[in-house]
């Protein structure tokens, strides 16, 4: 017996209605609220005028330019610490020397919080894309590390010992058994890495300024132009939102097996 196309569209629209309804509820008390003027107008203008400003700043191209620049900077520090935190993870759980001489950089880094050192990165490469992208790698290589090392030091034993019956070469080892087996536990540390990559972005131009979604937020604060301020947050809300639906997509794409 099949299922009518009516049940399915119902059933969807009732799971929607049952994940949003309290972001709805929400949203229309921050309208109702504002609008009434319970609270003052410059600490939370309503929110028909916040998406006013949104739409016009988008369509002026000012928040693309500026959601571009925070996008680069974040994707690129992103794929530095990956490509960085992938190979040293794996590195430490397959090999006692390279684990020896990482793993108390590795307990001492992790807890430290990057945005502490906003202040030393300035200092050392200046406020503009460079500073941005390398605290951005450096604040992710942390758990993007931690997540390969412990995922690559959980691969069954018997594959590794059947590879290697069958005259495995190490490079063989770790690109055909260890990496495939090992897939889950990286893409959870790039799935922690993701919004943390846009947390650190976000921080870094609200302080350093030069452009970005971050900056455009302060500006509003500087402006007195709350609407702006509001306008900036919601679109890395969604950015953010939207780039953690298309992790998770391609984690389900990429890993069918699990």
């Amino acid at each position: 017996m099949g299922v009518s196309t009516d049940q399915f569209d119902g059933s969807s629209v009732v799971n929607i209605a049952k994940s949003v309804y309290s972001l709805v509820i929400i949203l229309v008390l921050w309208e109702v609220v504002t609008q009434m003027g319970y609270i003052h107008y410059y600490f939370l203008p309503p929110l028909s005028d916040v998406l006013t400003r949104f739409v016009d700043l988008t369509a002026s191209g000012e928040m693309l330019e500026n959601a571009y620049l925070t996008l680069k900077r974040a994707f690129l520090g992103l794929a530095i610490a990956s490509i960085l935190g992938v190979a040293v993870g794996v590195l430490s759980a397959r090999n006692d020397v390279v684990d020896w001489f990482f793993d108390p950089i590795i307990k001492i880094g992790y807890p430290v919080p990057i945005i502490a050192l906003i202040p030393v990165f300035m200092l050392w490469f200046g406020i503009g894309d460079t500073s941005k992208i390398i605290m951005v790698a450096v604040g992710t290589f942390w758990p993007v590390a931690v997540n390969a090392r412990d995922a690559a030091r959980q691969v069954e034993k018997n594959l590794v010992w059947a590879a290697r019956m069958m005259g495995t070469s190490d490079w063989n080892l770790v690109r055909r058994v260890i990496l495939p087996a090992a897939a889950p536990g990286i893409m959870t540390g790039l799935q922690i890495a993701l919004p943390l990559s846009l947390i650190i972005t976000f921080v870094f131009e609200m302080i350093a300024g030069g452009g970005g979604l971050g900056a455009l937020e302060i500006e509003g604060v500087r402006s007195f132009q709350s609407t702006q301020t509001y306008a900036a947050i919601i679109a890395i809300m969604l950015v953010g939102l939207g780039l953690d639906r298309l992790l998770r997509l391609a984690r389900s794409r990429l890993l069918r097996w699990t």
